[in-house]
């Protein structure tokens, strides 16, 4: 720090911040500039960790907060989707042809040469076989003939070709029956659906949900069980095909 007598003409610039005061001495007005050197405020760097750490914590703050977003579901839109997806699976599948199927069935039993031995009949919603007594099952009996193996195996092939759901129902008249296995006509129509229903599952593997056997005993008659003939026609199996809901 030096004190220098006011002269323009020696006032030097310096690269330095500095500081100018200006003082008025007494009577001989004199005028002094005093030129006062500082030092540069000098501002020191974080430490790079410091700066990671800054940056690791706003990645991992952002990270929670799409977390936060993503987890948040929107029941609306999710039923949507979800809809949306089942339409989907459904136009994936191709619709059964329910007549060709069933022409298909016609065509097996004669080449079976069994097409009088059972009726196909076309439905509202498909067709069904009506198979009499005799031609799967004994009389009281609940086992299957194994002459009808071929039949039951040429269904398992055109179900599984069409994606057909299959229906098994047994009737029975009205004779009473009571023996240790079957103590009435319940437990003998619905041995036997389930015995054709078991036969398309272990042998042609369709899927346990396309499949269905119900027992009606003497209860849905289509004839009148006051003559032989009548009771011979209510002694039936009816299998029912529709297409794969």
């Amino acid at each position: 720090m030096g004190y220098y007598p006011f002269n323009p003409g020696i006032i030097q610039e310096s690269s330095s911040k500095s500081s100018i005061h200006t003082l008025l001495l007494g009577k001989e007005s004199r005028v002094f500039i005093m030129i006062r050197q500082t030092k540069q405020n000098v501002i020191e760097p974080l430490p790079q960790w410091q700066t990671i750490y800054c940056s690791l914590m706003l990645l991992l703050v952002v990270f929670f907060v799409m977390l936060i977003a993503y987890s948040t579901i929107d029941k609306d839109k999710f039923m949507q989707i979800k809809e949306l997806t089942h339409i989907v699976q459904n136009i994936s599948q191709p619709v059964p042809d329910m007549n060709h199927a069933m022409q298909s069935l016609k065509q097996l039993a004669v080449n079976l040469e069994m097409n009088n031995d059972f009726a196909i009949i076309k439905t509202n919603d498909g067709f069904k076989a009506v198979f009499p007594n005799p031609v799967l099952f004994g009389s009281g009996d609940a086992s299957l003939n194994e002459t009808v193996y071929s039949v039951l195996d040429g269904i398992i092939r055109i179900a599984k070709h069409n994606n057909l759901s299959i229906q098994v129902e047994g009737h029975t008249d009205n004779l009473p029956i009571e023996t240790a296995k079957f103590p009435s006509n319940w437990e003998l129509s619905t041995m036997r659906a389930v015995n054709i229903l078991r036969y398309l599952q272990n042998n042609g593997g369709i899927p346990a949900s396309r499949l269905v056997a119900v027992g009606f005993a003497e209860y849905q008659p289509t004839a009148s069980n006051n003559t032989p003939e009548g009771r011979r026609n209510n002694r039936r199996i009816v299998i029912l095909f529709r297409p794969e809901i």
